[in-house]
C-alpha cells in the first residue's frame, strides 16, 4: 500500500476530480443566483385546476416544471455527497464517529439475498422459559478481517450480511450478540474470501448497552497465535467494535470485559479503554478500499431485471475498474467513478444491464496510480435466473 500514502498525507493536494467537483458546485451556485421566480400563484392555481387531478406519472402540461427541478435537486444531492452508500445497507459515506448515541443509518440490512423464497416465521421452544418463541430469518451486518488484494497481503475490514434465525421481537442487544457470534466464526468464508479467524476459540458472553456504552464479555483474551501481527490484532478488536455498533444502530464506544480479569486482548491491547470507529476521513485505517454491497454473496437476480453493482470505495481519484465473468469467460469490463476520492469513502454504481441466465462473478478493483497493478480488489459471485 505504499503507493497510497501520497494522497493520504495531510499535505495532499486535490486531484482533477476534486477540482471538477468544485467547478460543478460553483456552476450550480451561479445558476441558482440567476433564478428570480415571479409571483404567479393565482395563475398556477388556475392552471392546476384546469389540468385536473394529478396522475401517478406526475400530471400533465402545467406540472412539467417539476421534473427539471427534481433533476437539478438530484444532481445537487449527488455532488454534495448527501447519500451514504451502505456502511450497512449498500449505501454511501460513513458519518462521523461520536461518543454519544448517534444513529448509524447505513447499518440497516437490505432485503435478504436468498436462493429460494424467504422462509416464513417459525415456532421454536425457548430454553429459558420453555414456552413457544416465533423466529424469523434476519440479515445481520457482520465484519471480518480479510485481504484487500495486495501481494503482501494487507488486511482490512469487510462487511457481509449474514442470515440468522432470531426471535421476531429480538432487541438490538440480542441482534448484537448474534452478530458478534457470527463475526468470531469466519471459517465459512475463509476459502472463498480469505477472511482470517483471529478469534479462534473465543466465546461471546453477555452484551449490554448502558450509560451510552456497549460492553462485550469475552470468555478469553484471544490467542496471539491466531492473530499473529499487531495490526491483525488491532483489526480483530475493531471487527467486533464495528459489528456491535452496526447491530444496535449506534456508534457508541465499546468496552471489553474478559473472564479471569485479563487486562490485555491478545496480550498486547489494554482493555482499560473504550474503542470506536475512526472518523469519516480516517476510515481507510480500518475498512478495505473496495466493498461490493450489491449484489450480495450468492444472490439470485431475476433474468428480467437489470443488474446493478453497488459498493463503497476509498480509492485514488475516485476511480475503480471492474470485470464481469461468466465462469472463466470474461463478459465485460469497464471503469466507474465513486462519489468522492480517498481518503474519504464514496459510493459507486455500475449498471450491467440485463444478463442471460447463468452464474457470474463481478470483480471491482483499484489500480495503482504508480504502475497500474491491482492494489485492492473485491469479488462477489451471483446468479441470474
Amino acid at each position: 500500500m505504499s503507493d497510497r500514502t501520497d494522497f493520504l498525507h495531510p499535505d495532499y493536494e486535490p486531484g482533477e476530480f476534486d477540482q471538477v467537483e468544485r467547478h460543478l458546485r460553483q456552476a450550480l451556485a451561479r445558476d441558482v443566483q440567476q433564478v428570480h421566480p415571479s409571483h404567479r400563484l393565482d395563475t398556477i392555481l388556475h392552471e392546476a385546476h384546469e389540468a385536473g387531478p394529478v396522475t401517478a406519472t406526475g400530471g400533465s402540461g402545467p406540472r412539467r416544471w417539476v421534473m427539471p427541478l427534481a433533476a437539478a435537486a438530484a444532481v445537487a444531492a449527488i455532488i454534495g455527497g448527501v447519500w451514504w452508500s451502505g456502511q450497512d445497507d449498500g449505501g454511501g459515506v460513513t458519518p462521523p464517529v461520536h461518543t454519544g448515541p448517534s444513529v448509524v443509518p447505513s447499518e440497516t440490512a437490505p432485503d435478504l439475498p436468498t436462493t429460494a423464497p424467504t422462509s416464513p416465521p417459525s415456532t421454536a421452544t425457548s430454553s429459558a422459559t420453555g414456552g413457544p418463541v416465533t423466529t424469523q430469518p434476519v440479515s445481520l451486518p457482520v465484519y471480518f478481517v480479510g485481504p484487500i488484494g495486495d501481494d503482501k497481503p494487507t488486511y482490512k475490514l469487510f462487511r457481509d450480511f449474514i442470515r440468522d434465525d432470531l426471535p421476531s421481537d429480538a432487541s438490538p442487544v440480542e441482534k448484537a450478540k448474534a452478530a458478534l457470534v457470527l463475526a468470531i466464526n469466519a471459517q465459512p468464508y475463509s476459502n472463498t474470501d480469505g477472511y482470517l479467524q483471529p478469534w479462534s476459540g473465543q466465546t461471546i458472553g453477555s452484551v449490554t448497552v448502558t450509560d451510552g456504552l456497549i460492553t462485550i464479555d469475552l470468555a478469553n483474551s484471544g490467542n496471539p497465535d491466531a492473530a499473529v501481527t499487531p495490526e491483525i490484532q488491532r483489526l480483530a478488536v475493531q471487527e467486533l467494535v464495528w459489528t456491535a455498533q452496526a447491530a444496535i444502530q449506534q456508534t457508541l464506544p465499546v468496552r471489553f470485559e474478559v473472564a479471569g480479569a485479563s487486562t490485555k486482548l491478545f496480550g498486547s491491547i489494554s482493555t482499560d479503554q473504550t474503542f470506536t470507529r475512526p472518523g469519516k476521513d480516517e476510515l481507510w485505517k480500518d475498512v478495505a478500499p473496495v466493498w461490493i454491497t450489491s449484489p450480495a454473496r450468492d444472490q439470485v437476480v431475476p433474468a428480467a431485471k437489470p443488474v446493478v453493482v453497488q459498493g463503497l470505495a476509498i480509492v485514488f481519484e475516485a476511480t475503480i475498474n471492474w470485470e464481469l465473468k461468466r465462469g472463466s469467460t470474461q463478459v465485460a469490463t469497464g471503469h466507474a467513478m465513486a462519489s468522492i476520492g480517498a481518503p474519504m469513502q464514496g459510493q459507486y454504481s455500475i449498471g450491467l444491464g440485463k444478463l442471460s441466465a447463468g452464474s457470474y462473478t463481478v470483480s471491482v478493483r483499484e489500480l495503482s496510480p504508480k504502475d497500474g497493478s491491482v492494489s485492492a480488489e473485491k469479488s462477489v459471485s451471483f446468479a441470474v435466473k
